[in-house]
């Protein structure tokens, strides 16, 4: 597996590369460097191999670019060094950047076959980040660039039926393509493993990047809106990312910061497990644009399988899973309507607990130890394929 990310703070990869290692497979990860973590060490049987290069923070779209060019060459050169030792039969890419697929291109000359799991929409996410439409130079590039990497691999793998839709308009065949929700692993998250708290602290939590797009800012805003109706009430902020220091501005300038916790940094998976759970509410602030409109937060999986009522936008790819007694609903940048979902919830323990009970539904059907089995199916056809063949 190859990933532009930190390994042990990203749940995605490492509940796939771990779910491969536990079944038996020999798993090897290619990640961004981290502080204070070896070049190569051995998580729960997967072996991650760390280049150098640590995580890009900024605003510049060149500059991502170069980044992720840098951390593409340094990949395909580790890659193509170990596969001469390991000889792969499949290479794994998880995106961003979609043509990160390129790393795989030596190894399958060989024979290693390449699946390519988009984790986000590149064209969608870039008009959002920078404001620009559709018809943008840089836009179209994109979009060209999504779909011959869908071409050069084997297979793909998306996160939700609005994202494959959306892939296939723009001309992935369908039948390459394979739906794998990105649901928590329940070894960590599990309402099982969640103990609620005890005293009167009423807990908002939120967890992940920091970013202008995910609203932050606003869910700040409506907190302070319904500070003075909920005593007992704290926001605790757990994550890091390009509007940190903004968000962290705000908090102080909000009169807010005593109530208001704000870790300004990324945790490994397990500890926000532990961070998280017991938690009161669990909170998406997310804005509407092009590219929120079709993200189904991890975050808010992973609240719904810890048995923690969520606050929610109403953006498509959350109403296509979740209906209106799963979750509380409210208009995307509305911060009045925010607020009033706080207090709501703060008053009425028996609608946060009819919250969790619906929304259990969405967790037994969309569990981990079920979706796994498409994540095999992907990885095993092609050595039956070769088998058949030879």
């Amino acid at each position: 597996m190859v990933a532009y990310t930190n390994y042990l703070s990203d749940a995605r990869p490492r509940r796939e590369a771990e779910s491969l290692a536990r079944r038996g497979d020999q798993v090897d990860f290619i990640a961004l460097g981290e502080k204070n973590r070896p070049s190569l060490e051995t998580v729960h049987g997967v072996r991650v191999f760390r280049v150098s290069q640590l995580r890009y923070r900024g605003g510049g779209g060149l500059s991502y670019g170069f980044t992720y060019l840098r951390f593409l060459c340094a990949a395909t050169l580790k890659l193509v060094r170990l596969f001469w030792r390991e000889r792969y039969d499949i290479v794994y890419v998880h995106t961003m950047p979609d043509l990160l697929v390129l790393v795989g291109l030596i190894p399958k000359l060989f024979g290693a076959r390449i699946v390519l799991n988009i984790h986000d929409m590149m064209p969608e996410l870039y008009m959002s980040k920078f404001g620009i439409s559709e018809k943008h130079l840089l836009i179209r590039m994109l979009a060209f660039q999504e779909q011959l990497s869908i071409r050069l691999a084997d297979k793909v793998i998306c996160v939700h039926d609005p994202h494959r839709d959306v892939l296939c308009r723009r001309g992935a065949p369908i039948e390459k393509i394979t739906v794998l929700p990105n649901v928590p692993d329940p070894r960590i998250f599990s309402s099982e493993f969640s103990t609620p708290r005890t005293d009167d602290i009423f807990r908002i939590v939120y967890h992940g990047t920091i970013a202008r797009r995910l609203g932050l800012d606003l869910g700040v805003c409506a907190f302070a809106q319904a500070a003075e109706a909920c005593p007992g009430a704290r926001f605790e902020i757990f994550g890091d990312g390009d509007a940190g220091e903004e968000l962290e501005a705000q908090i102080a300038a909000s009169g807010m910061g005593d109530r208001i916790h704000f870790s300004r940094k990324m945790f490994r998976v397990e500890s926000i497990a532990e961070m998280i759970q017991g938690a009161s509410v669990g909170l998406i602030p997310n804005r509407r644009d092009v590219a929120t409109d079709y993200m189904l937060p991890v975050k808010l999986l992973e609240y719904v399988h810890l048995g923690i009522p969520v606050i929610a936008p109403r953006l498509l790819a959350i109403q296509y899973y979740f209906s209106e007694d799963q979750v509380a609903y409210y208009e995307p940048g509305d911060v009045e309507e925010l607020a009033e979902c706080i207090r709501r919830l703060y008053a009425n323990p028996g609608e946060r607990t009819e919250l969790v009970r619906k929304s259990a539904e969405f967790a037994k059907k969309f569990h981990w130890d079920g979706l796994k089995e498409e994540l095999y199916k992907v990885i095993d056809e092609w050595p039956a394929q070769k088998n058949e063949a030879a």
